[in-house]
């Protein structure tokens, strides 16, 4: 069974936002200065993250990860802990996967902000945005690579691949995540802006580009990370793909009404 650890300031912060105004703060409060009273410094730090431990269970605060996981069975299946830390500001939030070499499971770590885990509704779709990288980087269909083929001499063009890569797989996890009724209300409108800053060379192509990522079901991390590097090419590979199967379609369909029109010819003959 997978392991789900917090980090112990994370929980205390989370709890005192989750009970600030509510009618049981004193309760928990009353609870909380009481470990004060504990002379030895072990045992009172033990006390107090018990104390913190316990209300935040009871604040049902610890539901929507483990919700969230159990939705993952690829994550459950490979995965031996999740250690869910602080973050100190909404650009540090997200999820990393730490795998050994060797080893046959792995890590998977959560930065989230106190606040953030205090808000259920907007945690379940994040939590399970970033589940679903993880996810994809376990399957083996997608072949994740943790990095591209090194641009030599040129930072800049590293920093604008691994910004159009992350446009792209975000627009492939939303996609697939807004199909379940798992994504926010306006998710598609959101990706699609994403995806003009990052490719304006598209222009009057974008929103089929765009489809090609949202609503896609099989893709991989060597498709999205082509498009990323040069996506004139891309998706004029894909173009040519599409009139080659609509021609194929069209052959087939020819070749159909053929052989049902000489059957027909046959039938009447006999």
């Amino acid at each position: 069974e997978l392991a789900i650890e917090y980090e112990v300031r994370l929980v205390e912060d989370a709890v005192l936002r989750a009970l600030r105004g509510r009618p049981d703060e004193r309760v928990f409060r009353k609870e909380r200065d009481g470990v004060y009273e504990i002379d030895e410094a072990e045992g009172r730090e033990t006390a107090f993250r018990s104390c913190h431990a316990r209300w935040f269970e009871q604040l049902g605060l610890a539901k929507p990860m483990a919700q969230a996981l159990g939705e993952r069975p690829v994550i459950l299946a490979h995965m031996a802990r999740c250690l869910v830390v602080y973050a100190s500001s909404a650009s540090d939030e997200g999820a990393e996967l730490f795998l050994e070499q060797g080893e046959p499971c792995g890590v998977v770590v959560l930065r989230l902000r106190p606040e953030t885990l205090t808000l259920a509704d907007r945690l379940r779709p994040f939590l399970r945005h970033e589940l679903t990288h993880i996810a994809d980087m376990l399957d083996p269909h997608f072949g994740y690579e943790p990095r591209f083929p090194e641009q030599t001499g040129e930072p800049a063009r590293g920093r604008l691949l691994r910004e159009r890569y992350r446009v792209l797989w975000d627009a492939f996890i939303d996609g697939r995540l807004a199909r379940a009724g798992w994504a926010r209300v306006g998710i598609r409108q959101e990706r699609l802006a994403d995806f003009a800053r990052a490719f304006p060379m598209l222009s009057e192509r974008r929103e089929r580009a765009f489809q090609r990522f949202f609503e896609g079901t099989n893709l991989t991390h060597a498709q999205l990370a082509a498009f990323a590097a040069d996506p004139e090419a891309a998706l004029a590979r894909v173009m040519a793909s599409t009139r080659k199967m609509r021609r194929l379609r069209y052959l087939h369909s020819r070749a159909r009404a053929r052989m049902l029109a000489e059957s027909d010819e046959a039938d009447k003959a006999f």
